[in-house]
């Protein structure tokens, strides 16, 4: 039963409630004059209305304006009772501050008083018409009235706090009393609103995961104290870094969620990103700066409902969490199918989760995902100038797309560290090839595992991670060294502005028989000349 039935069921009641009395009344000793037969009309009269009101309360319209015109009719129901009674002391009177509250207690308060000054108008005139003195009657209007007005006034008090509680007590159903945030109830039902909308709409949404690492670490060395005082600064973090309209909440013990309304997979996972760098630069854990493992599931495509998306975000949280932690993972169907924690030494089933890590890693190394896709198409482009087959052109392709899925394992301050790395992280640095190559081949691409660990190679020797020569080098591996390289030199980084094509091409002409094949070199300027030939 919703208000509206509440308010029309109460004054039916009021009626009903009125007119039994009215009627029993009249089984009672009577005032002189009364007239019985007008008493018991009024009295049915408000028995029936009340009982119709009951129970079509359903059906009745919302509104103030008609709750306010039936209450009027009450008040004229019981004026005409006070008249036929014939006494200025009516006890029936006394009904008017039945009327009184419950319009004071269903109304807003300028209906209410209107109301009242209803009332009083319609008890003067019912004083006026009878017999007795002037200052009897005034008295009379004047403590009926007041007392009705002093109730009524109680009324509205009381409604306006109940009102204001029941709304606390809504809004702490929803809230986490810790962190401000939603709680998992609240949460839960702003991502249905949300969805529903975004799908009405035709729009994207996407939802992030978040979860702190080693949390327990905190709470263990530290005391829960300490624990909750993270989780709050945390919630102020994520309240900072979102948009007014997205949605933030903390949906179990250090796992939090923020809806991005009007946000694709793309826009999601930068904001993700840089909200993930911001609270490894802006929070304190046990060992050393805090870190999140963030997930990212998109609707519709990764999910059409919350609770497929919420699973689904929850998944890519995890793998996050598997591949090492402090990083962002978006979702993907074989997201499952992800290395261990701790170098990605155990088997990647399905290349399509490879194919993720190399796009995941594009977005967190530059920003976009387009990196790896360059590489692979200028790798395949200058493979084809070689005049390689093509079964072998494609393979060259994906190892272009796989290059440098070994960053993986990188820390995230040195590889987007904008100036020049230190000798240790340079050494960090360089391991990348190994782990690449390690995650491809336990995806059974022994061929193209062979191509990634060699594509930091040097023809002179000097290349990394063993100092192999000319002849030891894969042709495949020159190729991914050169299309690497310009892909690099060509692009805008946050650091840098790209360099032009014909200046990438004199750096790439430069190197060539120390860092680069020279032969090699040769092929891609000719598809660079071609490529630029047909554009023109």
């Amino acid at each position: 039963m919703d208000d509206h039935d509440v308010r029309w069921r109460s004054l039916g009641a009021l009626f009903v409630a009125g007119g039994v009395l009215a009627l029993v009344s009249l089984l009672l000793p009577a005032e002189p004059g009364t007239r019985a037969t007008a008493v018991l009309l009024v009295g049915i009269a408000a028995c029936a209305t009340g009982t119709m009101l009951a129970v079509a309360a359903r059906h009745l319209p919302r509104g103030d304006g008609w709750l306010s015109g039936v209450l009027a009719f009450g008040t004229v129901l019981i004026t005409l009772a006070v008249i036929f009674n014939r006494s200025t002391a009516s006890p029936y009177a006394l009904i008017y501050v039945w009327v009184g509250f419950d319009g004071f207690y269903f109304l807003r308060r300028g209906h209410a008083y209107l109301h009242l000054a209803w009332v009083g108008i319609a008890y003067a005139l019912a004083l006026l018409l009878i017999p007795a003195g002037e200052e009897v009657r005034a008295v009379r209007w004047f403590l009926l009235v007041g007392t009705l007005g002093v109730i009524g006034t109680l009324a509205d008090l009381l409604r306006s706090r109940s009102d204001a509680l029941i709304g606390r007590l809504g809004e702490a159903a929803r809230t986490d009393p810790l962190t401000g945030l939603l709680n998992r109830r609240g949460f839960d039902e702003a991502l249905d609103v949300e969805l529903e909308r975004a799908a009405r709409l035709g729009s994207p949404a996407s939802l992030l995961i978040v979860d702190l690492d080693h949390f327990k670490r905190i709470n263990d060395h530290l005391g829960h104290r300490s624990g909750d005082a993270v989780l709050r600064s945390f919630a102020v973090a994520l309240t900072a870094s979102k948009r007014k309209f997205d949605i933030a909440g903390r949906i179990g013990g250090e796992e939090f969620a923020l809806l991005l309304p009007g946000t694709d997979a793309t826009g999601a996972f930068l904001v993700a990103e840089r909200f993930r760098r911001s609270v490894r630069e802006q929070l304190v854990g046990v060992d050393g700066p805090l870190t999140a493992s963030i997930g990212v599931g998109a609707f519709p495509a990764d999910g059409r409902d919350a609770e497929t998306l919420l699973h689904h975000a929850d998944e890519a949280m995890y793998a996050a969490k598997h591949l090492g932690r402090d990083r962002v993972v978006a979702y993907n169907p074989e997201i499952a199918a992800v290395p261990s924690e701790g170098g990605g030494t155990a088997p990647v089933e399905h290349l399509s989760a490879v194919l993720l890590l190399a796009e995941t890693l594009d977005l967190r190394d530059t920003g976009t995902a387009a990196h790896s896709q360059t590489v692979g198409h200028y790798a395949e482009l200058l493979a084809a100038e070689l005049g390689l087959p093509p079964a072998r052109i494609e393979r060259i392709r994906l190892a272009g797309v796989l290059h440098d899925v070994g960053k993986i394992g990188v820390p995230d301050a040195i590889l987007s560290k904008p100036g020049r790395l230190d000798d240790r992280e340079w050494a960090e640095m360089r391991k990348h090839p190994e782990m690449g190559a390690r995650i491809v081949a336990g995806s059974g691409l022994e061929d193209i595992s062979d191509w990634v660990v060699a594509h930091h190679e040097r023809p002179d020797g000097t290349g990394y991670p063993f100092g192999l020569r000319d002849g030891e080098i894969p042709l495949e591996a020159k190729i991914l060294a050169v299309a690497d390289a310009f892909e690099a030199m060509t692009a805008d980084r946050p650091y840098r502005t790209a360099m032009s094509h014909a200046a990438a091409l004199a750096e790439l002409r430069a190197c060539a028989g120390a860092q680069f094949d020279p032969s090699v070199v040769a092929a891609f300027a000719a598809v660079v000349g071609a490529t630029a030939a047909e554009a023109a």
